[in-house]
């Protein structure tokens, strides 16, 4: 990839050109499901009404609460949604108690880097996925803050009207330019001395007015492994100013610096598609069915008036309490009558909760809404339905796994390491040419491993009745081992269980206690015994 400030703002005008039709279609989407975010195909200025398209409110509601289920199942601020570990080869070593610790301080780690109040993890992450239940797509850049051990990343979710990207022969995303807007002010604190004198001194004159830039990351094809500085690290990256055509910050990151979020991704496509894109016909059907019953409910309560001529009732009036001279013939008739349209209003109603259901289901709310809607059910049943979850969601974990998270992750891995935060290796690791593999324990991830917990717990029903007919059948199933299986299933913390050698301590204190009372309490009969045996020895002589 060139450094050429023109041939980075022509590549990046061709992505934009090759995804007029989304574009389109996300605006669209945004009217009637995520308005603030309107502004694909307009350039509106803030605080702009956007909810003018928006009668029915259900797609709006259900894409906040999918939000709030993708945090709850993937990355649920209130728990430890992921965990380090050796590569599957190095497994054995977990065995090790310092190995175990470093990988859980390593997390730890993490964990504190990414909820630093700095950072800004919750709240962008939030609002990518507002962005993918509405588009599908959502792109969370992680920026490295040098220098401050407390908050050693920043994180900015960016507007999909602004990313553009490109995937390489697998499928992945590799390539991604960001055009974006910078208040002068903001920008000289952040270039500085890299922008060109003539930029500086119009930033400097108007601070306020806004500049605009396009920031590319790419494989660095021209990478030189043996320098130290950009030019040998990986991944290469070029900020351009569309104002004067110059490249003002080249640079380079040691690790993927984005974390992509795609929902479905059809073939030959690169960007995902959305709940709201297969709901769509749904939520089009939703607004034209509620302006006709408004409509037809506005009629049915303040219903036209009909007269008999014209002018007959000139001081008619409809107010409350009204007194109308006149309005009622000499047979006591009424001059004016409702007009009854005949509109079936229920009916109506009873059509759009069809397709209000149609919406939810797309959204994932009634598979949130099942155990909140049956408290009572009993633990397996509770099980069976995060097993049906897990199931029906396995494919979105899969994708954002692996395309969001797993890179997340590793970036801010690489973050922690280059400020110095992780913990010393144990000698044990010190070796290993792959380090760590990422172990997902968010309530999906447990949700997809509910059937394994079904299983045990449901043999464990059935042994005592299977020891009854064979006392044999108490040494089939290793019953310590199925306790810390569905512990770790229910996401029980590691400080809480005891490892194999702190359990088999208990073991042999609690023999070495019933020996020691079996002694005690034999000592009596013991004692007595003697006592006995000497009486019987002292008769035996004497006699």
């Amino acid at each position: 990839m060139s450094d050429d400030a023109d041939t980075i703002i022509k590549r990046q005008a061709a992505l934009a050109a090759d995804r007029t039709n989304f574009d389109t279609w996300w605006q669209d989407i945004a009217y009637r499901v995520l308005p603030s975010e309107a502004t694909f195909t307009t350039k509106d200025a803030e605080g702009t009404k956007r909810t003018e398209r928006l009668f029915d409110s259900t797609a709006a509601i259900a894409n906040e609460r999918f939000a709030a289920v993708m945090e709850d199942l993937l990355t649920a601020r209130t728990q430890l949604w992921h965990g380090l570990k050796p590569p599957a080869k190095y497994e054995p070593l977990l065995k090790s108690k310092p190995v175990k610790t470093w990988y859980e301080q390593a997390r730890d780690v993490l964990f504190a880097i990414r909820y630093a109040p700095r950072a800004n993890f919750a709240s962008q992450k939030q609002q990518g996925y507002q962005s993918l239940g509405a588009f599908g797509n959502s792109a969370l850049f992680i920026d490295e803050a040098v220098g401050d051990r407390s908050a050693p990343a920043r994180y900015i979710s960016c507007h999909m009207s602004e990313v553009f990207w490109d995937d390489d022969q697998f499928g992945r995303i590799d390539t991604l330019y960001r055009k974006f807007q910078m208040r002068g002010r903001n920008a000289l604190k952040k270039y500085g001395e890299q922008l060109s004198a003539k930029l500086k001194t119009e930033m400097e004159k108007d601070p306020l007015k806004l500049f605009e830039f396009i920031h590319c990351t790419n494989p660095n094809e021209e990478r030189v492994r043996s320098r130290a500085d950009y030019r040998g690290m990986p991944w290469a990256s070029y900020t351009v100013s569309c104002d004067d055509k110059s490249v003002i910050a080249p640079g380079g990151y040691r690790t993927w610096p984005w974390a992509i979020g795609r929902y479905m991704v059809t073939t030959r496509e690169r960007y995902g598609r959305s709940p709201a894109m297969l709901a769509w016909p749904a939520i089009m059907t939703l607004q034209e069915q509620k302006k006709t019953v408004l409509r037809a409910g506005q009629k049915a309560v303040d219903p036209p008036i009909l007269l008999t001529e014209e002018g007959v009732l000139e001081q008619f009036s409809l107010r409350a309490g009204a007194l109308n001279h006149g309005a009622v013939n000499d047979q006591g008739q009424p001059l004016a009558h409702p007009f009854k349209t005949g509109a079936d209003v229920p009916l109506g109603i009873e059509l759009m909760q069809i397709e209000k259901q149609d919406v939810r289901d797309v959204f994932l709310q009634t598979v949130y809404e099942v155990l909140i809607e049956n408290p009572n059910m009993t633990a397996t049943q509770v099980l069976e339905i995060a097993q049906n979850k897990g199931v029906m969601l396995a494919p979105t974990m899969g994708r954002q796994q692996s395309e969001d998270l797993g890179p997340l992750i590793e970036r801010e891995i690489d973050i922690a390491a280059e400020a110095g935060l992780l913990p010393p290796l144990p000698d044990e690791l010190a070796e290993l040419d792959d380090l760590y593999q990422v172990e997902y324990t968010s309530p999906l991830a447990r949700a997809q491993r509910a059937s394994e917990s079904i299983a045990i717990q449901r043999t464990l029903e059935v042994l005592p009745a299977a020891i009854a007919i064979d006392p044999n059948a108490a040494y089939v199933l290793d019953v310590p081992e199925s306790v810390r299986v569905i512990s770790e299933i229910n996401g029980v913390p590691a400080k809480l269980m005891r490892d194999d050698k702190q359990v088999a301590q208990i073991v042999a204190q609690q023999q070495e206690q019933q020996q020691a009372a079996a002694v005690t309490s034999a000592a009596p009969e013991l004692s007595q015994a003697a006592l006995n045996a000497a009486k019987a020895e002292d008769l035996r002589r004497s006699a």
